[in-house]
């Protein structure tokens, strides 16, 4: 259940949060960590504090933009505390392991953003699902390492009974194959005058959340491009 998870941290501004997220993946069965654009990486502070994990440190993959990040990935997890006034998809911590547990046969990566802003909107939008972490309400400021170690114990708990299952065997689409979906989508709405200057942005985000809740398999993103494709050569005539 936890070699198909990828801890991803984007722009992360102490290395020290580095080492210690390696800790807590370590102690919790985890191996698999990306960096996105660290502000310090490789450092002695993240060795310091990885205490015994160096060998996640070593292993870890450093990547200049998140689509590098994610191009494997098939579902995509974001935790973030603030508020957000797009209706994404939100999942509780225990809905969350329930949705891991479900895709054992799927690469997940959990994605959690610098320490001091959080996920960017432009983020959030890769994001299947978003989890936000309950807090007490008269201090609610999480340490990015504590909330990758809250994450990984809830994943490891369940682990520890989980019942072998077969999991859904449809192949879902990656990142980088929704990826290109989207940007061709939303080229032939242009091009029909749906999506406008005025309107692109908002739009844009309410289509990305749209077709992240459906899902998409791979086949089913095939079948979208041809029917865009089918669409443009009518438009072309």
């Amino acid at each position: 259940m936890l070699s198909n998870i990828n801890i991803i941290l984007l722009g992360t501004s102490h290395p020290g949060n580095i080492g210690s997220t390696a800790r807590a993946m370590k102690v919790m069965g985890l191996r698999n960590l990306i960096l996105v654009n660290p502000k310090q990486f490789p450092s002695n502070e993240a060795n310091s504090l990885a205490v015994g994990c160096q060998d996640i440190l070593k292993r870890t993959k450093v990547v200049d933009n998140i689509s590098k990040a994610l191009k494997s990935s098939e579902i995509n997890i974001g935790f973030s505390s603030r508020k957000r006034k797009v209706n994404f998809p939100i999942l509780t911590i225990d809905e969350c392991i329930d949705l891991i547990s479900q895709n054992p046969n799927k690469n997940i990566s959990a994605l959690f953003g610098n320490e001091q802003s959080g996920l960017s909107n432009q983020e959030l939008l890769i994001c299947d699902y978003l989890v936000s972490i309950p807090t007490f309400k008269e201090y609610k400021s999480l340490n990015l390492s504590a909330a990758v170690q809250i994450f990984t114990y809830e994943l490891f708990k369940k682990s520890i009974g989980e019942i072998k299952r077969p999991g859904n065997t449809h192949k879902l689409a990656t990142t980088k194959e929704k990826s290109y979906f989207f940007s061709q989508f939303i080229n032939l709405l242009t091009k029909t005058k749906f999506i406008t200057e005025k309107n692109t942005k908002s739009l844009t985000k309410k289509i990305h959340i749209l077709f992240n809740k459906a899902g998409l398999d791979r086949d089913e993103v095939n079948i979208l491009l041809g029917i865009i494709s089918s669409i443009n050569k009518k438009i072309k005539k």
